[in-house]
């Protein structure tokens, strides 16, 4: 096409115009008719020439008025590069506007030009080409003469403020500010939004850092708002005196959304008790911390304790345990639907309530209890009222009256009677059942050692059903022989006063005398580090496992177990009649 495809002076005025040279290969000869050259460029759009997404910024030039200002403000040289399609294809074209030295006749005159995009240009506008893809404006900005210019116009923006009548402004400051005020930027979003384009606030951090900024906020399409992310980066022409910038506004909308749910997820998981699916502890210290913020008049607090879930655990297994958290954390989300359940604890639970007065918890937490009781289970509660403020000394009013009403239902009640109870229905599978799958069941912690001993053979025939690191050591130096054994166990970890009591049922012929009679022994005993054991000695005889048995066969099981029965000062008692002390 050679260095000019088209030039045509015109008067900006009238639109009068004349073509000085004109290429055929362009293929514009049915447009030289047009009255104007507003009405030249106009057809041009209309016939689809144009490629649709340069369309609006090729059209501003059919403008007279835009026109005029252009000559007038910038000196007749803005330019476009734009596509345009010639024959079967799009090619790259520049648009400049030149404004010669005034005529004599003074005249409003201007040169349109037209020419092929240079190599670079081209290859630019490629790669715009493809952005735009993933963009819906892309934007050259100088923030210190505070002007933009379009790259890639959002056509709905365009659309909208044609349909309003409205100019989009000429500082990029007053597009900003424009944009939030038409309603694009969501109401939640526009004080972010402000911050973030402040046109100030931009040029001293770029100025401090050449970093890329970004934003992300709620747009408004056509399609309701949607998440968009704004980038501005640094130009290559960027320098602190010339604030050069590029902006992309992107759409997010999907991947953020899909964000929000991921992280609300991990929010939940964070938040809550994996076993009851209450609050955790976390989540209440958080909300304990925000709750005189909130300006509520009215802080109620219920302050649970689960009686038993050690002695639960202990003899029953962990499964039993967790069923027992389970149920009253199930009766708290029934009774308490609207309130803040939490599980602070092992078997401590909160209930935070910002709406409830003290007699409705008393009441609410009365059925709660007896919902409970259904299953057996017991709690011990506490529950204190006053303003938000006053949260520390609510809560330790609250964990203080809970205290209270745990010893006094132990007072009750009894420890003792309750492990005594489990004791004996242990003692009865050990009894009934002489297998050691029951055994692995309920043995836990509070154990300090199970053995099946065969008395007959002097301790010999020993099968180690729960052994302490300790119990094993000596075993392994005896060759596992049981008798001699705990005959160095005694010596080396049982108080001094207590060795008689191993004197008597070491006399393994005495021993399975008694148990032949009786059925079982037991009696208790302190260690040198003040730990108290309980030991239990069991016939295990599946014809005859509680009463006289003549042909018993000299097996028996001994548990030792962690926490004495009963207090007192031990060695007065002998055990030769194996009595409790």
């Amino acid at each position: 096409m050679g260095v000019f495809a088209k030039v045509a002076v015109v008067d900006v005025d009238t639109g009068s115009y004349e073509f000085v040279k004109i290429s055929d290969e362009l293929g514009d000869a049915k447009y030289i008719d047009s009255p104007d050259i507003y009405t030249y460029i106009r057809r041009q759009v209309a016939d689809g020439l144009i490629y649709p997404e340069y369309a609006a910024d090729y059209l501003r030039y059919s403008d007279p008025e835009y026109v005029k200002k252009m000559v007038k403000d910038q000196g007749g040289s803005p330019v476009l590069s734009y596509c345009r399609k010639l024959g079967d294809s799009f090619r790259w074209l520049t648009f400049r506007l030149i404004t010669p030295p005034a005529l004599e006749n003074g005249k409003n005159v201007a040169l349109f030009t037209w020419r092929e995009a240079d190599r670079d240009t081209t290859t630019m506008f490629d790669a715009v080409s493809v952005l735009s893809v993933f963009y819906y404006k892309i934007l050259r900005i100088n923030l210190t003469t505070d002007r933009y210019e379009t790259v890639k116009p959002d056509q709905y923006e365009v659309t909208k403020l044609k349909d309003a009548g409205t100019e989009p402004p000429e500082a990029i400051s007053g597009w900003f500010k424009q944009f939030a005020e038409m309603g694009y930027v969501h109401e939640d979003d526009i004080a972010a939004y402000l911050e973030f384009t402040d046109i100030d606030r931009l040029r001293a951090v770029f100025k401090e850092d050449q970093a890329r900024r970004t934003i992300r906020y709620r747009r408004l399409s056509p399609n309701g708002f949607r998440w968009v992310q704004m980038y501005l980066f640094p130009s290559v022409e960027y320098t602190d005196n010339n604030q050069v910038l590029t902006l992309y506004v992107r759409d997010v909308h999907e991947e953020h959304v899909t964000e929000l749910r991921n992280r609300e997820k991990l929010t939940k998981i964070l938040e809550r008790d994996a076993l009851t699916l209450l609050f955790n502890r976390h989540k209440y210290q958080e909300d304990v911390d925000n709750v005189d913020k909130a300006k509520f008049t009215r802080l109620s607090i219920a302050y649970i304790d689960v009686n038993g879930l050690h002695e639960v655990n202990n003899h029953l297994g962990h499964d039993a345990g967790d069923n027992m958290l389970c149920a009253v954390a199930d009766a708290l989300k029934k009774y308490f639907p609207d309130e803040r359940c939490y599980r602070i604890g092992g078997d401590e639970f909160v209930v935070l309530s910002v709406r409830l007065v003290k007699n409705t918890v008393i009441r609410t937490m009365a059925d709660v209890r007896k919902e409970l009781q259904k299953d057996n289970y017991e709690i011990a509660v506490g529950i204190s009222s006053g303003q938000p403020e006053d949260k520390e000394s609510l809560l330790n009013e609250a964990e203080a009256a809970m205290r209270a009403d745990k010893a006094a239902y132990y007072q009750r009640h009894g420890d003792r009677r309750k492990r005594n109870q489990m004791n004996e229905e242990l003692e009865k599978m050990i009894t009934e059942k002489k297998d050691e799958e029951y055994f692995l069941k309920i043995i836990s912690r509070r154990f300090a050692g199970v053995y099946f001993v065969n008395l007959n053979d002097g301790g010999k025939d020993v099968r180690h059903i729960f052994v302490p690191g300790m119990f094993k050591d000596l075993l392994v130096a005896n060759d596992y022989d049981y008798f001699k054994s705990i005959r160095l166990y005694v010596e080396k970890y049982v108080r001094k006063e207590y060795h008689h009591f191993f004197d008597d049922i070491l006399n393994f012929d005495n021993l399975a005398e008694v148990l032949r009679e009786r059925g079982d022994v037991s009696f208790e005993y302190e260690k040198t580090n003040g730990v108290l054991i309980h030991l239990h000695i069991l016939r295990v005889d599946e014809k005859n496992p509680t009463g006289p048995a003549d042909d018993w066969d000299g097996n028996s099981i001994w548990v030792f177990e962690e926490g004495a029965l009963d207090a007192g000062p031990g060695g007065s008692q002998s055990v030769l009649g194996f009595t409790r002390r």
